[in-house]
């Protein structure tokens, strides 16, 4: 019986976490047991941001945040870096995508809610990506409660990146967590008119058949495999889905190495 990603695919994790202490550096001893998680299940890379989920963030707690990134990935190589921006403040946000990408090396962009993703205030940031050829990470959900809609006014679902795609038609998106909350089986009758964005598996939702029946729907060519920090979960899910070998390659390696490819940075 398997209990890791099978021997011979060099997976990624496209979207997880790093955090920092109270002291403003970066929590390494979180970092290095993710490390130490994703060697015991052969995961040989971990994209990491760190999001500011509240509020619209000042310029300098962005570049705190981002810099427990880079500390991270100076940290070890297994780290790839995405770079968190608040598309509120538009001049500090492309000042931080220079910053982090283009002079840091980071290999894409990592949005919260501040705006929709289909908003119009979006535009420069999401420019700005298409230019490098780098990927943005969403963080999105399909919630159905009153009280977490008026928490999460600006939690994009997936209608909302199919009308990003169309708005934005040369950004690669990320939908971030098919399994996020909510409901994920409206997002996956939205996904099936299949504009063009990728979908990660990660997300708090184990339902039986949910990656399985997220590649049917859209095709293996745009699922990418993710834990958001539960590596375990994340690994039992796909592991779940009886993907045949080629599904599995592209899930967990074809398809981020694509993404990164396509870097012009």
């Amino acid at each position: 019986m398997l209990y890791a990603i099978p021997k011979g695919i060099d997976c990624t994790d496209v979207h997880n976490h790093v955090a920092g202490n109270a002291d403003g550096t970066l929590n390494t001893v979180r970092a290095q047991a993710l490390l130490e998680g994703a060697t015991r299940l052969n995961i040989h890379r971990i994209c990491i941001s760190q999001p500011l989920t509240s509020g619209s963030p000042e310029p300098e707690e962005v570049r705190r945040a981002n810099d427990h990134v880079l500390e991270a990935m100076a940290m070890d190589k297994r780290f790839i870096g995405f770079c968190f921006v608040n598309p509120l403040r538009t001049e500090s946000a492309l000042e931080e995508i220079d910053r982090c990408i283009v002079e840091r090396g980071m290999a894409g962009i990592k949005l919260y809610h501040q705006l929709l993703i289909c908003d119009e205030g979006q535009r420069p940031v999401l420019k700005r990506a298409a230019e490098l050829g780098i990927p943005v990470l969403m963080h999105a959900g399909k919630v159905t409660d009153e009280t977490t809609r008026k928490r999460q006014p600006n939690l994009s679902n997936a209608a909302h990146f199919v009308k990003a795609c169309k708005m934005f038609p040369d950004t690669m998106f990320i939908q971030g967590h098919i399994g996020g909350g909510g409901d994920w089986e409206w997002n996956l009758r939205e996904l099936e008119k299949r504009p063009g964005s990728y979908v990660d598996i990660s997300g708090s939702v184990i339902d039986a058949g949910i990656i399985r029946r997220t590649v049917d729907a859209i095709g293996a060519d745009r699922v990418l495999f993710a834990t958001d920090g539960v590596l375990e979960e994340g690994v039992g899910k796909l592991l779940d889905a009886n993907l045949d070998k080629n599904e599995m390659q592209a899930v967990c390696q074809g398809n981020f190495e694509r993404i990164m490819n396509a870097r012009r940075v």
